[in-house]
């Protein structure tokens, strides 16, 4: 039957058929991920660093809202920095929903660094200190010479945030003017289930490194390393019913073709995800999880010391009101420990994803951060961008 001719409820069914073959035939077509073009400008091994391109467009749709392209950029880039565990195009995941375009839009001169996926050797036995110590300075390094800026900003989402901290915990670097953190946690003991599961292990841990000479990391640091599916298979956990709820949704949602792009486009972050590290996992263990060295503001990284009484850039920090994996408690630490005279947090809707790439986080923490970063990114160059 034509569409010309096709009654309502007919083409709905015409429609749910042709879409629920599709899914399954054809998946890809579904899937919208990385999609805004970028020049890879440094790479180590699985580490690199992304410059992406203005966009070539006047407007952009974004969840509802039409955008005007600011066609001026800010002086002061804009470093994104991704947790380990995913692939970075969780940054920029769909057309209607990247974070990257949003920020493009904005008028912000977008860098991102690529961790890439420690799945295979010499990679999975990566440290902390790889990636505070050696990559993260190595990026900066790049960013500043190719952007001929010397101050930067960070926005991190969940370990990322972290990992930014912990840079600039060094205290190596005194030129980035602000930082964003997206449901980072510094506080181990209140982070749900893993929260006291921490706690509960912490004394006999401390029993056993004063009573014996077994020590966590004497163990070789890639029997931590962490699958990929292994990872995925944890995240879904922490909210068991929601894989089925979201389905159903989907399910009764199968005529519209939009509703199942952002489903299987949700669902390919959810189901694809990143190794992660065996010698990271074991520090994290150690360090983040057993001791709670991060909740004190001080820990050590290889041969660093790291203290975040030395962060003394402009902090704003967001937390999501239905995260399992960071509730409020565990994100909010981050308030006492840095040096920062203006910082600032948000609780807004959502869960460990949503608060990052919802539908609702366009309008809040997409919304917030954009609006705050103006202030702090050196002001508009005068020529319009190339």
């Amino acid at each position: 039957m034509s569409r010309r001719f096709a009654p309502g409820p007919w083409r709905k069914v015409r429609d749910f058929v042709k879409n629920a073959y599709q899914r399954r035939r054809y998946p890809e077509r579904f899937i919208q991920k990385g999609s805004t073009p970028y020049q890879e400008i440094y790479r180590d091994g699985i580490m690199a660093v992304r410059y992406y391109q203005p966009l070539a467009v006047d407007h952009l749709y974004v969840e509802g809202e039409t955008l005007v392209v600011r066609q001026q950029r800010y002086t002061r880039p804009l470093v994104l920095v991704p947790p380990l565990g995913v692939f970075a195009w969780i940054f920029d995941l769909m057309i209607e929903r990247s974070l990257v375009r949003y920020l493009l839009a904005h008028g912000y001169e977008v860098y991102l660094i690529d961790w890439g996926n420690p799945k295979d050797p010499p990679y999975q036995g990566l440290t902390l200190e790889d990636y505070v110590v050696r990559w993260f300075p190595a990026a900066m390094r790049t960013i500043r010479a190719h952007s001929g800026q010397q101050q930067l900003n960070l926005m991190g989402y969940c370990m990322g945030g972290l990992l930014a901290l912990l840079y600039l915990g060094c205290g190596d670097d005194r030129d980035v003017t602000a930082l964003v953190t997206i449901a980072s946690p510094l506080d181990a003991r209140r982070m749900g289930v893993a929260g006291h599961l921490s706690q509960a292990l912490a004394g006999p841990s401390a029993w056993i490194r004063a009573h014996t000479r077994f020590r966590l990391d004497q163990i070789d640091a890639e029997r931590f390393h962490v699958p990929g599916k292994w990872v995925s298979r944890a995240f879904k956990m922490t909210s068991p019913w929601s894989p089925l709820t979201s389905y159903l949704s989907m399910v009764r949602n199968l005529a519209d073709r939009e509703y199942i792009v952002r489903y299987m486009s949700m669902n390919a972050w959810f189901d694809n995800m990143a190794d992660y590290p065996g010698g990271t996992v074991q520090e994290m263990l150690q360090k983040l999880g057993l001791a709670n060295q991060l909740a004190r503001g001080s820990l050590r990284v290889g041969q660093r010391e790291v203290d975040f009484k030395r962060i003394d850039c402009d902090l704003l920090a967001f937390a999501g009101s239905s995260d399992a994996i960071v509730p409020m408690a565990a994100a909010y630490r981050i308030m006492d420990l840095v040096a920062s005279r203006d910082k600032r947090f948000h609780l807004v809707p959502g869960g460990h994803a949503g608060v990052f790439a919802g539908a609702s986080a366009v309008h809040t923490t997409w919304a917030i951060s954009a609006e705050w970063l103006t202030e702090r990114s050196g002001g508009l160059r005068p020529e319009a961008s190339a």
